[in-house]
């Protein structure tokens, strides 16, 4: 059975309005963990704005209210901002190896294990991939890689096109951010998998079955490996 009847393609570029009820925010993952989410009104505080907007394409997923003090808070300070019931975690801050993704703008999580966050981004950058195999580099800027979802509510969860979750990772989100608030992840990569799948033969073969490195690793691969094991759900 191919991975795309567990994955609904669809890509979307385009900006959708959702009224004020529906677009929330919280700053921190323990906010997260805890159910701590506001209303992105309170962040304009009576000043007067537009419904809050996803925007996507040109590689990236960012909120616009037409409030610049409200636009600057979600764009650095805000964690996650749930749209709808879709939700999309703020890349800013996250490190992986203490490297930056490839983008500082949102991209969408998924509920991995109840309180954890399962992440989908973009492959790993020059930086993160030198840094992956014990190297030290400083000074290089990379431009190039930038997420590119149209990422939107569906009755099965998540919708990404299926040749797009072949050129996406995911990562884990577990803990808070540290004192300079920045938030470790994990790659979701074999050594990950194989230490998940260690009581479950069966799916530990079936997540290997796939040859090449990186489209066993690719986001393609892994979203039904963990959807079988019951570790994120098909809709959110």
């Amino acid at each position: 059975m191919k991975k795309s009847v567990f994955v609904l393609a669809i890509i979307c570029f385009m900006t959708l309005t959702a009224q004020a009820d529906v677009a929330k925010y919280c700053m921190s993952y323990s906010d997260f963990v805890a159910g701590n989410w506001k209303s992105v009104d309170e962040l304009t505080e009576g000043r007067t704005r537009q419904a809050c907007q996803i925007k996507s394409g040109d590689h990236c997923v960012y909120f616009k209210t037409g409030d610049k003090i409200c636009d600057q808070i979600l764009k650095k300070q805000v964690f996650a901002v749930m749209y709808g019931n879709q939700l999309y975690v703020n890349c800013r801050n996250l490190r992986y190896n203490d490297v930056g993704l490839e983008t500082s703008r949102f991209v969408q999580a998924i509920r991995y294990d109840n309180n954890k966050l399962c992440l989908i981004a973009y492959k790993t950058n020059t930086l993160t991939a030198l840094a992956e195999i014990g190297t030290s580099i400083a000074g290089c800027f990379v431009n190039n890689g930038w997420v590119r979802l149209g990422l939107f509510a569906s009755s099965a969860g998540f919708s990404i096109a299926n040749d797009s979750l072949s050129d996406l990772v995911c990562y884990l989100i577990d803990s808070e951010a540290n004192a300079k608030g920045k938030t470790a992840i994990t790659r979701i990569n074999d050594e990950f998998m194989e230490r998940l799948l260690g009581d479950d033969a069966n799916l530990l073969d079936k997540y290997m079955a796939i040859k090449t490195k990186r489209n066993r690793q690719s986001a393609a691969n892994v979203l039904p490996i963990l959807m079988e094991k019951g570790l994120v759900a098909s809709a959110m």
